[in-house]
């Protein structure tokens, strides 16, 4: 029975963010190291509330990619195919934003960012017109 409840339960999540990818097999795995490192720089000053609003913030980029996916299906059954570009694209916009908060942390724990990380940001953010 608990074997049911538990294919059923990670069925339907996996259908709500689209199917297991490497973007969010990459996403995952910042959350959790911003996470660690967010701690660790704040070694010292931790509060429970930060920590728990650092958690919520990790469970809404979830939320959004769920949403993005729910786009991706309402256009899809209008027809409208655009392919998974919503829901990458936004998965790819949270690994950028944990990628600049773990270089943040990493500032404030006296590690500076990679020079190739930057670079690519770099790019990036020129594209982006930011």
């Amino acid at each position: 029975m608990e074997k049911a409840i538990f294919s059923t339960a990670f069925g339907f999540l996996s259908w709500l963010i689209g199917g297991w990818s490497l973007l969010l097999t990459v996403l995952l795995i910042l959350n959790f190291l911003d996470f660690i490192t967010g701690m660790a720089a704040s070694w010292g000053d931790i509060n429970s509330k930060r920590g728990f609003q650092g958690i919520i913030k990790k469970g809404l980029m979830w939320v959004w990619i769920v949403i993005a996916n729910l786009i991706y299906l309402i256009l899809g059954e209008q027809g409208l195919e655009a392919g998974q570009v919503i829901p990458d694209a936004v998965t790819v916009m949270f690994i950028l934003n944990e990628i600049v908060s773990l270089s943040e942390n990493s500032a404030r724990l006296g590690v500076d960012m990679p020079e190739p990380i930057k670079k690519a940001l770099a790019i990036f953010q020129k594209r982006e017109g930011k």
